[in-house]
């Protein structure tokens, strides 16, 4: 997943990790619904071996 705001990448193998850890230290969910935690931007799917 992508930001194109922050222009930074999560891969698909880390994403569900950052998100437990997120929700559990700040109560944010924002990953789970596909929106990027620091600004707020809609993330992007993108193609490649370690990205969705």
């Amino acid at each position: 997943m992508y930001c194109s705001r922050c222009n930074r990448s999560i891969s698909s193998k880390d994403i569900e990790h950052k998100n437990q850890e997120l929700k559990y230290r700040f109560g944010v969910d924002s990953l789970e619904r596909g929106i990027c935690p620091v600004c707020g931007t809609k993330l992007i799917k993108r193609g490649g071996k370690d990205e969705d």
